[in-house]
């Protein structure tokens, strides 16, 4: 086999994860901070790494996507409604219905969850007219989560949510 197309064969691996933690901690960090390169770029991002996404990274990136709801909503929402439009529902799993669901619920304490829903509220309400479905989405996942919590079958976490 001629080098050329060996080259041909093996260039699309080449954009493949080398490590199985295909999330980098730079990327978490960077969609955390709501950077706004990083927001604009973040659909064909997700949607070159999805399919080698295991559980536990693919919670990592919706729980960073949330959080970058508390600094830089409106371009975090772009890219949300982008990946709800993906054909692809690997992508579309990262959309603005998983980032607005209060990401934070399962893993972090009570108060934790209250804060960031506190915080992620205001951010969303001064961001207007944009973020209205992720308002109410959140409201509602909110409502579910003192409801349950009301009842005594919420099971909540031991992370802390330091803004």
């Amino acid at each position: 086999m001629n080098k050329l197309r060996l080259l041909a064969l093996l260039l699309p691996l080449a954009t493949l994860p080398i490590c199985a933690h295909a999330v980098s901690k730079a990327l978490i960090a960077d969609i955390q901070n709501g950077n706004a390169q990083t927001l604009q770029q973040l659909p064909t991002t997700i949607k070159r790494i999805t399919s080698s996404l295991n559980d536990e990274q693919s919670a990592e990136l919706i729980e960073a996507i949330g959080f970058a709801l508390l600094k830089n909503p409106v371009p975090t929402l772009r890219a949300t409604d982008a990946m709800d439009k993906d054909d692809d529902l690997l992508v579309q799993r990262f959309g603005t219905g998983a980032a607005c669901a209060l990401p934070v619920d399962m893993n972090y304490t009570r108060n934790s969850t209250l804060l960031y829903y506190k915080l992620a509220s205001e951010s969303l309400i001064r961001a207007g007219a944009p973020a209205l479905e992720c308002l109410s989405i959140m409201q509602e996942s909110m409502e579910e989560v003192k409801s349950e919590d009301d009842r005594g079958n919420m099971k909540w976490g031991v992370k802390i949510f330091t803004p």
